[in-house]
């Protein structure tokens, strides 16, 4: 049966912070229980994809900064040392992702560096360690490098532990004028259950689909030499924000990722090589083929392809939050998206066949299709 999505307990007043204004009118409080109901459907939707934590990274940053009220969120993902592996930053300069990125070691690993790995390594409180920090953490690389290079002042933060290791963390930015208070730390908390569910629930049969043109990149035979680089690869490193590849983000590439090198040892023992790295939005699929010179004096090279994939699932439930459904029809149309039949729905859902075709048929003319199978197709 589908869950009821609570708010979580706040008074009204307080419970989506600072009011929204729309041509300088004040919405009910009636109208904002109702616009965040709909944000924590969306983020239990995200997080119930089965498809892990890095393909949601920029959906669930968005959700995250709009149920809390922030001005930027990101989203890290840690490896098996509670370093980060990568992340996604809705809002950072692309100068300062590139000294995360490609310099961690020198620049944020210090005694008066607090940052991702640093609170996956905490105990205690998951959430708002850096709410009030120390006054060295103001001096600190990563507050003036990365904080405050990118507009922004205030942190909140919150570790996301599964299975005793902190798996990954979150942390929110306002501008100086707007402090993070408790009442914003026990609201963030409350999504903890739902991204540990995310990364719990990571199904390794999901079914995944092309979702861009596929770039690719021509090095030497050692991995170690870029020969050339067509334009979509180099859009797609400089998006995944792989941290430790040493893909610049600003500035000319000039050398190959470290993962070329690995895939060209590889060739050693076959013709070709395939890889996969999870990034924001979904996966990229690395594969590379030993070129054979033409001339029995040539190098060998190597010609690694890059394709950008996103899960059918994921596809499926993005296109449900753009639609005006209510949080009950939406779990009804993934129903359908995800190759279910309208007998599933009646389970799934926990609704009458009579209270099933009126949300149908609500559904049907918001979509613009009139069966069923349409919706599937549509949605899909």
């Amino acid at each position: 049966m589908v869950e009821d999505i609570p708010l979580p307990g706040r008074e009204c007043s307080e419970a989506l912070g600072v009011f929204e204004a729309t041509a300088g009118k004040t919405l009910s409080v009636q109208t904002m229980l109702h616009r965040s109901k709909r944000k924590w459907h969306e983020l239990d939707l995200l997080c119930r994809a089965g498809v892990g934590i890095e393909p949601i990274a920029p959906a669930v940053c968005r959700t995250l900064r709009e149920i809390v009220g922030a001005d930027a969120a990101s989203l890290f993902w840690m490896d098996a040392q509670q370093m980060p592996a990568g992340l996604f930053h809705d809002n950072a300069a692309d100068s300062a992702l590139d000294l995360f990125v490609n310099e961690y070691d020198r620049l944020f690993t210090g005694t008066s560096e607090i940052n991702a790995s640093q609170i996956a390594a905490m105990n205690g409180r998951p959430v708002g360690q850096l709410m009030n920090p120390e006054r060295s953490y103001f001096r600190s690389n990563t507050f003036n490098l990365l904080v405050r290079a990118s507009g922004h002042f205030h942190t909140l933060d919150l570790r996301v532990d599964v299975a005793k290791r902190a798996r990954a963390v979150v942390m929110l930015f306002r501008e100086e004028p707007n402090p993070f208070d408790e009442i914003d730390a026990s609201y963030l908390s409350q999504a903890l259950p739902y991204l540990q569910r995310a990364i719990e629930g990571q199904s390794a049969d999901g079914r995944w689909e092309r979702s861009y043109p596929g770039g690719h990149m021509l090095v030497d035979r050692s991995g170690t030499r870029l020969l050339t680089l067509s334009a979509e690869a180099n859009e797609f490193l400089k998006a995944c924000t792989i941290v430790g590849q040493n893909v610049r983000l600003v500035g000319p590439t000039t050398m190959p990722p470290r993962f070329a090198q690995d895939l060209c040892r590889r060739l050693e023992s076959s013709s070709m090589a395939q890889d996969v790295l999870e990034v924001p939005g979904g996966r990229l699929l690395l594969t590379a083929t030993l070129m054979h010179p033409p001339v029995a004096d040539a190098t060998a090279q190597v010609l690694i392809s890059l394709e950008m994939e996103q899960p059918k699932r994921l596809k499926a439930i993005e296109n449900l939050l753009d639609l005006p459904l209510s949080p009950l029809q939406r779990s009804i149309a993934l129903v359908a998206a995800t190759g279910g039949t309208r007998a599933d729905c009646l389970t799934s859902a926990g609704t009458s066949k009579e209270a099933l075709k009126k949300h149908l048929a609500t559904i049907y003319r918001t979509v613009g299709v009139t069966s069923w199978e349409e919706l599937a197709k549509a949605l899909q």
